[in-house]
This record gives C-alpha cells, sequence and structure tokens, in this order.
C-alpha cells in the first residue's frame, strides 16, 4: 500500500531522505524534460525513481504493477508523480519489466515465443489499436491500467521462496492456497495470488517446482504445486502423486475429525458429570450414551487412520525399494561394461596370476643363490678380520698392562741377611713343609 493510504505496512518502508524535502520532491514529481536540455538532471531523476521503484515492490512482494498503482502507491500527499510514464517505457526499453499478459503466454520468453509475439501478436496487436485509435481518440486511463512484472523483483522473491520454502517441503504436493500459506508462515511477503502466480511460473521454469493448472470460470489458475524431492526429479504430475495426495489430504481430515470427537467427548462426559452433581440422572445418561456413541466413531476413524497412515508407509517403502533396485541395475550394469572393456575375465585372470606366481618363485630363487655364495665369502672374511683385531687388542693390552705395572710399582731391594730373617720368622706345622720348601731351607743354611 501506498504512502498516502495510512496502511500500517506502508509506514515500515523507508523513503529516502529527500522524501521530505518539498523543494527537491517538488522537481522529482514533475514531467521529464528532454534529455538534451540537461543531461545530469535527467539520468540523475530516472536513476532515483527506478531505484525506488524496484525498493518499493521488493519490500511489499509486488512484482506485478500498473502505472496507476506506482502513481497511487507512490502520492505524497495528494500530489501524483506526473513522470511515471516516462520511467515505464524506459523500464521497458530497457527488458528490465515484461508485460504481464505476454510472461502468462510465454514464462521462458524462449525463442518460439519471441517469434510468435514479434511476427503474429506484436502486428496484430498494433494494427487493432491502430485502426481502433483512427475511430476512437485513445484511452489514456486504460493504458495506465496494463499490467507489467519487474523482472528483478521477481527474480528476488523467487529466490526467497526457493531458500526458505522449498527445502522443507521437499517431495509433497500441495494445493495452491496450501503453498500461499506455507510462504506466509516462512514470513515471505507476496502482496496477491496474482503475484504468487507468476513466482509460481518463474521457479516452474527455473525447473525447481512442477505446476498443475485448472480451468475455473473460464480462467487459468494454478491447482496443484508439486515440489520435488532432488533435483533432476520428473516435475510431471502423475496419477500415483495424485493418489498419494488424496492419501495424504484423508489423512488431514481424519486427524481433524479425531480432534474433534475428543473435544465433543470431553465435553459429554463434563456434562453428564455436571448433571449427576445436580442430581438429574435421565439427562446425565443421555449425555453417557452419546458419549459412548462419539466414542465408536472415534474408534472406527482410528482405525480408518491407522490403514491410511500404513498404506502411505506402504508407497513410500516401496518408493525407496524402487530407487534401491535402480541403483542395482546401475551398478551392476557400469560393472559389466568395465569388465567387458577391460577384459577382465577369470580365465585371464587365472592365466595372468600364474605367470606371475611363477615369475616370482624364479625370482626368489635367483635371490637366495646369490645370497648364498655372497654370504658364505663374506662371513670368511668376516672372521679373519675379527680374528686380526682381537690379536691386535690383546697385544695392546698386554702392552699396556705391562708398562703400568712398570711404572706405577716402586721397587723394592731386600739384602740376604734381612732374607734369612724373614725365613726364620716364618712359622711352619709339622708335616706340612712340602719338599720344595725343604729344598729352599738346604740351599739357605749352605
Amino acid at each position: 500500500m501506498g504512502p498516502a493510504s495510512g496502511d500500517k505496512d506502508a509506514s515500515q518502508f523507508k523513503f529516502p531522505e529527500c522524501w521530505k524535502d518539498n523543494a527537491v520532491m517538488l522537481q522529482k514529481f514533475s514531467m521529464f524534460r528532454s534529455r538534451n536540455w540537461d543531461t545530469q538532471e535527467y539520468d540523475e531523476k530516472m536513476i532515483f525513481w527506478r531505484e525506488l521503484i524496484a525498493n518499493y515492490l521488493k519490500f511489499f512482494g509486488r512484482p506485478v504493477f500498473s502505472l496507476r498503482d506506482l502513481q497511487l502507491q507512490l502520492m505524497r500527499g495528494d500530489r501524483l508523480p506526473a513522470c511515471l510514464d516516462t520511467v515505464v517505457l524506459e523500464l521497458q526499453r530497457e527488458k528490465q519489466i515484461r508485460s504481464y499478459s505476454e510472461f502468462e503466454q510465454d514464462p521462458a520468453n524462449s525463442w518460439r515465443g519471441w517469434l510468435v509475439n514479434s511476427l503474429v501478436k506484436r502486428p496484430l496487436t498494433w494494427s487493432w489499436y491502430k485502426l481502433k485509435h483512427s475511430i476512437v481518440a485513445e484511452d489514456l486511463e486504460a493504458s495506465t491500467l496494463v499490467e507489467w512484472i519487474h523482472l528483478d523483483v521477481l527474480n528476488s522473491t523467487c529466490d526467497l521462496i526457493q531458500k526458505n520454502v522449498l527445502p522443507d517441503s521437499a517431495g509433497k504436493l500441495m494445493h495452491f492456497e496450501a503453498f500461499k500459506n506455507l510462504c506466509k508462515s516462512q514470513q515471505i511477503r507476496i502482496h496477491s495470488d496474482k503475484d504468487l502466480c507468476v513466482c509460481l511460473l518463474a521457479l516452474n521454469v527455473r525447473q525447481v517446482v512442477g505446476l498443475e493448472f485448472k480451468i475455473e470460470k473460464g480462467i487459468r489458475q494454478i491447482h496443484l504445486v508439486k515440489i520435488p524431492k532432488k533435483q533432476g526429479d520428473d516435475l510431471n504430475i502423475s496419477k500415483e502423486d495424485h493418489a498419494v495426495h488424496n492419501l495424504q489430504n484423508t489423512q488431514a481430515q481424519l486427524l481433524k475429525q479425531l480432534e474433534d470427537l475428543e473435544e465433543d467427548i470431553k465435553l459429554n462426559d463434563n456434562k453428564a458429570r455436571q448433571y449427576m452433581v445436580e442430581n438429574k440422572r435421565q439427562i446425565a445418561k443421555t449425555y453417557l450414551r452419546k458419549r459412548h456413541l462419539l466414542e465408536k466413531n472415534h474408534e472406527r476413524r482410528s482405525i480408518a487412520l491407522h490403514n491410511i497412515e500404513s498404506l502411505l508407509c506402504s508407497v513410500d517403502e516401496a518408493q525407496n525399494n524402487g530407487f534401491v533396485l535402480d541403483a542395482y541395475k546401475i551398478g551392476s550394469n557400469t560393472l559389466k561394461k568395465v569388465l567387458s572393456e577391460s577384459g577382465l575375465k577369470y580365465d585371464n585372470v587365472d592365466e595372468v596370476l600364474a605367470d606371475v606366481r611363477d615369475t616370482l618363485d624364479q625370482h626368489r630363487e635367483v635371490q637366495d643363490v646369490m645370497a648364498n655364495s655372497v654370504q658364505v665369502e663374506d662371513v670368511t672374511q668376516e672372521e679373519d678380520q675379527l680374528e686380526k683385531e682381537l690379536r691386535e687388542l690383546c697385544v695392546a693390552e698386554y702392552t699396556t698392562a705391562t708398562l703400568i705395572n712398570n711404572n706405577e710399582k716402586p721397587e723394592i731391594l731386600i739384602t740376604d741377611e734381612e732374607m734369612i730373617a724373614m725365613l726364620a720368622d716364618l712359622e711352619v706345622e709339622d708335616g706340612t713343609v712340602s719338599q720344595a720348601s725343604t729344598r729352599t731351607q738346604k740351599i739357605v743354611e749352605s
């Protein structure tokens, strides 16, 4: 809504700072003069309105607009901007907007649609308007009601839906109204059903949603929206999708009915208790009978709900099994292709492995022979070397010990008299003196 309407949401939109400046806005609201008159002023004014229009439409989630809508929404006090027709023409020239009727017929803007529009529709439309205006004066008011689609605003809104809505609802099929409520629950602002329709058409062009249409009162409308589980899934809505969707709707209806029945059972039970307190037994029995009927109805609905949930689980399990089977088939075919291309067969592999074993055995025998001959020669040389080193070590140790004994021990000189005295002092037990000791004593005495 525009700022002049006093709408609560409109007050949240932040207009440029110059919006409060009467002198500046008087110049901005005036009609465009020729660009040759003042190029800088013309470009600044055009940029101002282009950015303001894009931000305003994006804030309110309105990719669809008309010139009359913009004039009313962007009123300042009781003054309408008189320059917006030039801005709309410039946006159309730069292909930033598209006609709503053209977009509805060809959302993808394909070559086929372009050829049809360029060679058939536009010439016929131009001829019709020329003929009409030659008879009747051009209706300027009608031209302001022509609807346009701002492509930047459309892409921005679609990005929000694709990011915040689609991932949480992957694999679901829902009605248009349910999808609209889902967008609302995710706090995505979309102004009208027409704006949501063009967003869904754009998302269908992006191959992220599937659509099914219906004709109601001669108007083609979006009926069902299919959100695939993953990118690349089939977007066409099949009979199986319809069947699962109907089961899900029935499940939701039964849950709602069970909730209502539980409330009614609780209400009748309370009523029966109340009348029992008031000693109105017959009326209390009436409410008890009604409660029993509701309980039986509740039990039947519970059984039906259980059956539907079992069917949904079976369908989901069958789909998953189908995916697994497809994966098995793909893997098996791929493995067969790889084996065929690489020539990996049992006979070939067994023959190659036998050759490998024979080659390895021959190599091992050669290595053993070479290792033994070299090892005997090496052991002999090693033993000789070790013996040589041991002899050198023994000689070195003996020489070192002799030098140490000769250098460190002091020389002791004993005379003959001292030796005889020392021998005389020795005490020897009887019968224990050996022959060598006797000979030594005789020598000394002589």
